[in-house]
Parts: C-alpha cells; sequence; structure tokens
C-alpha cells in the first residue's frame, strides 16, 4: 500500500487511492473530522508521547496552574579563544584559552513540553533540542510522530504500508533560498525513512491539489492553485490536460498564513490586556514591550517563565498604572496559559469565516478577558498581509505568462483559505465564479495518494 501524507504546519491527513476513489484515513477519532490530526507532540518527562489531540489534552491537564520550581542545572561550558593583542602596558600578552561553565535555570517540575509547528522549523530552525536531560534531533521527534501516523493508517486500512508520498510547500516557512528548502526535505525524508515507510517520494502541495482538482475536470483547463494553509502560501499555475496531463507554468509563496492571521489577533487585541501601553516605577517608565510582543510566538512565552522576569513583573506591578494587567500577564506565565490564548484565537478567527462577530474569552487565576472582536476588525488587522498575498499571487501569474482572463479556475484549498477577505480579493483578480473549493483540508493527501498510486500502478 502506497499513501499520500500531508504532513502539514498545523494538521496532518493521510489518504490512499486505488485508481478509482480516494480513501481518508481516520486518525484521530476524538476529532469533529476524525481523519484530520493535529501536527502536535507532547512529551513527558518519563519520555511517553502523545500526539494530536491526545497531547492537547493531556498538556492542558498536567499543566494548567500547576506550580514552578526552578533550580540552577549546569548545561555544558563554553571555550573562548583570545587571541594574540600585542602587549598591555609593555607586558606581552598572547593567545589565551578561558573555558567557562554554562548554567541555565530549569523548572524541575515541568511534567512535559509540548511541541507543535515542527515543520516550521525544517529549512532553518535547529538541529536538535533538549527534553529532560535528552538531545533529540528534530528529525527524530518527525519521526515519532509520522511513525504514530504509519501505525494507524495500517491499522485502518489491515495493510502494511509500503511506501509514501508526502507533500512540500513551494518553500517551507523561514528558508533561506533553495538551499534552505533542500535541506528540510532531505530532513523530511529522513525522518519518514526513521519512521518506518520503505519508500519516500515528494510532491509539491499545491500540484498535489491540482491532481485532485483534474479528476472532476471534463476539459482542459488553466488554473491556479491557492493553497493557505496554517505555515504558508503555496500558489501554482498550471495547464491540465486529459489523461492526467499536466504541464507546471509557476509557482510562487509566501511565509504569510494562518499563525500569521493569529498573531495580528494576538497582536492587535489582547496585548493590551497583559500589560502593553502600561508605564511602571515613580518615573511612569513605559513597560518592555518585547515582555508582550513574547506573547505572539510559543516558544518566545516559554522564556518568560524565568526566575528574572518574573520578580520584574512582580515588581512592575507594585508600581504600575494598570497593575491587573501586568497580573494577568505573570499569570499566563505561571499558569501555562499560552495555549489556551492560541487555540481561543484560532477558535475566533475560524468563527469569523462564517460570522460577523466573535469573542475571544479567556478566564484563569488573575486572568479575565473579554474580548469582541468584528470580521470588519479582523480584516483591518490582516490588511497588510492581504495585501502582500494579492502581490505574490500577481507576480506568480505574471512568470505563468498567462493573464487573469486566460484562467480557468482559482482552486483554493488549506483552511486559512476560507477567510472572507482571502475569497474576495481572489474574486477581484479573476472574478468569483471562477474562485472554487476543493476539499479544503482533504485535497492535497487526496492528490498525493493519486499520485502515489500513478508511480506504482495497480500492482500496488
Amino acid at each position: 500500500m502506497h499513501i499520500g501524507l500531508d504532513f502539514g504546519t498545523t494538521n496532518t491527513k493521510a489518504a490512499v487511492f486505488d485508481g478509482r476513489s480516494v480513501r481518508h484515513f481516520q486518525l484521530d477519532p476524538g476529532n469533529p473530522d476524525p481523519t484530520v490530526i493535529r501536527s502536535i507532540i507532547y512529551v513527558t518527562r518519563d519520555h511517553q508521547v502523545l500526539i494530536g489531540r491526545q497531547a492537547t489534552e493531556a498538556y492542558y491537564q498536567q499543566n494548567i496552574g500547576r506550580p514552578s520550581k526552578f533550580v540552577r542545572k549546569h548545561i555544558g561550558d563554553i571555550e573562548m579563544v583570545l587571541s594574540d593583542v600585542g602587549s598591555v602596558k609593555g607586558y606581552p600578552v598572547e593567545m589565551t584559552t578561558v573555558v567557562r561553565d554554562v548554567y541555565a535555570m530549569v523548572d524541575e517540575l515541568t511534567p512535559g513540553r509540548l511541541l507543535h509547528s515542527l515543520k516550521s522549523s525544517l529549512a532553518s530552525g535547529p538541529g536538535s533540542t533538549s527534553i529532560f536531560g535528552r538531545t533529540i534531533q528534530l528529525e527524530h521527534l518527525i519521526a515519532v510522530y509520522l511513525r504514530e501516523i504509519r501505525q494507524r493508517v495500517e491499522t485502518a486500512a489491515g495493510n502494511a504500508v509500503q511506501g509514501v508520498t508526502m507533500g512540500t510547500p513551494v518553500s517551507f516557512v523561514d528558508s533561506p533560498g533553495d538551499d534552505g528548502n533542500r535541506l528540510a526535505v532531505e530532513r523530511l525524508r529522513r525522518a519518514a525513512l526513521e519512521a518506518g515507510y520503505p519508500q519516500v517520494e515528494f510532491e509539491l502541495e499545491p500540484v498535489a491539489a491540482a491532481r485532485h482538482y483534474q479528476l472532476t475536470a471534463s476539459r482542459p483547463l488553466n488554473i491556479l492553485v491557492f493553497d493557505l494553509g496554517g505555515g504558508t502560501l503555496d500558489l501554482t499555475v498550471m495547464q491540465l490536460g486529459t489523461a492526467h496531463e499536466q504541464r507546471l507554468l509557476a509557482t510562487g509563496g509566501l511565509d504569510v498564513a494562518g499563525d500569521t492571521f493569529n498573531r495580528r489577533l494576538i497582536q492587535g487585541l489582547l496585548l493590551e490586556h497583559l500589560g502593553r501601553g502600561s508605564t511602571w516605577s515613580d518615573q511612569a517608565i513605559p513597560f518592555p514591550e518585547h515582555l508582550t510582543e513574547s506573547l505572539l510566538h510559543w516558544q518566545s512565552v516559554l522564556e518568560l517563565n524565568r526566575p528574572e522576569t518574573l520578580h520584574f513583573l512582580e515588581l512592575a506591578e507594585k508600581t504600575s498604572n494598570r497593575p491587573k494587567q501586568i497580573r494577568a500577564l505573570a499569570s499566563v506565565v505561571v499558569n501555562n496559559y499560552v495555549a489556551r490564548i492560541f487555540d481561543e484565537v484560532d477558535r475566533a478567527k475560524i468563527g469569523l469565516s462564517t460570522g460577523l462577530f466573535e469573542t475571544i474569552r479567556l478566564v484563569g487565576t488573575d486572568l479575565d478577558i473579554w474580548q469582541p472582536i468584528t470580521r470588519s476588525q479582523f480584516e483591518s488587522l490582516i490588511a497588510g498581509d492581504v495585501e502582500r498575498i494579492g502581490k505574490c499571487v500577481r507576480e506568480t501569474l505574471c512568470r505563468s505568462g498567462l493573464a487573469a482572463n486566460q484562467i480557468d479556475a482559482v482552486v483554493r484549498t488549506g483552511g486559512s483559505g476560507q477567510v472572507p477577505r482571502v475569497t474576495q480579493l481572489l474574486g477581484q483578480e479573476f472574478g468569483p465564479k471562477k474562485v472554487v473549493d476543493d476539499s479544503v483540508f482533504g485535497s492535497v493527501a487526496a492528490g498525493l495518494a493519486i499520485g502515489a498510486w500513478q508511480q506504482v500502478g495497480s500492482t500496488d
């Protein structure tokens, strides 16, 4: 059995094609759509690994409101070589090597670590991380996740996975260029092989989406595949012929996607509830912006949970003109509410795709936020990002050699592609009737599965 696997920044899907129809595997029965599983790993202190909904639930259960205890631990040493600087006050100074021990403050009560958006680190992120005393390679973490996906697929199918075709974006998040993309693909290949996939192939995600759309096409078409997911925007202009004939004309992409929209909501609406714009001390010193801006990224929030930062927040609260907001920020840090913030913001964003009004509600110890938001407010916050998306669409179309009126269909896929302002943009560029949906969360996995079948034929 050769499958298609869409390992995404936010979600993952797996599918198989038998020459007639596509089957999507149930990967997370607890989800509203059990064929979609979150691309999340939770590693406990005893190195038990959970993924998807189980990972999120375990994190909430074990971490929300728990106490912290920081201890100073030795993590290694650093060697500094000082070159020859001639002489100081007439005395010769030769090259000197200095070795210093390096310590870090570590929360020894942490029951586990939640890891997400691992795909976003493939092109330029660190090669390894330390988890409860063990140095673990990024490829190994992804392999753990992919192995569990393989085992769930095999259980559902009653058959072994003999090969996989995995999707790749046009450009990985934070990739410095082609070298970064090649590094990301190689890392992903090593992870899949380690996870037990005997044969590993890759295909661009928008090309896979186009292949799936081609199943329903009754005539040759020029199409633009618009894939806006959690981490990246991927664009592909293609000519679709008959009998699976395809001609790739141009590709394009941005590191603007659903995660970007979430950060805009946090930055525009929530940071003032958590200290931004306040002052502290008798001199009314502005509260440090980097402390509130840290809430825009998961890993930087974790860095706030340090004794020196918490001591400053305690001092700032006593002298602040808005002590309640400073106390709320400290509560988010100490009580590990950051996951709630990201989940609640994402829920509100999704709600605004079908409704005109939502509220962001966050309640906990010393935390009580009720923030209304309208769709027009949201669209104002992401206006700059939408402008960049429009520019990228026009540039990609220009490289294809086609004009907008020569595009027969704009195939929209990816969860963030459902944002109404994005749909409106595409309608303005190509005409509303040309914008079509193709299995928002499943078209890439389906196209990858079709591609896998075409590679091995009916012998699979």
